[in-house]
């Protein structure tokens, strides 16, 4: 039998495409390409090829589900981390998540991290209407960023409060973005090798 006109292999690759349709027509086309010349290059290895041999080795590649997952991360992370906004880096740790414990544990850290982020420039943006509620308050009780109806404490940044917070919501966006990124590498790593 001719493993490029294979059925079973067709079949595999026509699926793939169908899960990528999605992504740009040029790098989907690239990546099916190159996948498939892998797949040939270990079935010419084969003297006689048969369909379990097909199936072998499309069994060892993964589902066209899990291929097209790794693939579309795999995107994301080429990236530069300046251009990846933290919605699709959301977006794709929530896809992850279906994969696993690891991608369910990138997702809370991406959800914290982003969250932290995003209440630091929601008091940035109320400190000027909300001047004596919205600050960084330190009392006995500790420190307080934001309290209805009356604050406790003394305000130790008054209104530079402004500018530190949207700073360090910049900052905690930012490094989320790379520590997700980090984490996607290493645990895709350790998934590949596993």
């Amino acid at each position: 039998m001719n493993a490029a006109t294979n059925p079973m292999v067709e079949s595999y690759f026509s699926e793939l495409d169908s899960k990528l349709t999605d992504l740009p027509q040029a790098p989907r086309r690239d990546f099916l390409l190159e996948l498939r010349a892998h797949v040939m290059d270990r079935l010419g290895q084969l003297a006689t090829v048969s369909d379990d041999d097909c199936r072998t080795v499309l069994k060892a590649l993964g589902t066209p589900e899990e291929i097209a997952r790794q693939y579309r991360m795999e995107l994301l992370l080429k990236r530069p981390s300046w251009k990846i906004s933290p919605i699709t880096v959301l977006r794709t740790a929530l896809r992850w998540t279906v994969a696993g414990v690891q991608g369910y544990l990138v997702f809370l850290v991406a959800l914290i991290g982003y969250m932290f982020a995003a209440s630091l420039y929601l008091t940035a943006l109320l400190k000027p209407f909300f001047p004596d509620n919205v600050g960084m308050y330190v009392s006995d009780k500790g420190i307080n960023l934001a309290s209805f109806p009356v604050q406790h404490g003394h305000d130790i940044m008054g209104n530079y409060y402004v500018a530190f917070a949207v700073l360090m919501g910049y900052l905690f966006t930012f490094g989320t973005t790379l520590l997700i990124r980090l984490l996607m590498r290493r645990l895709g790593a350790l998934r590949r090798s596993i």
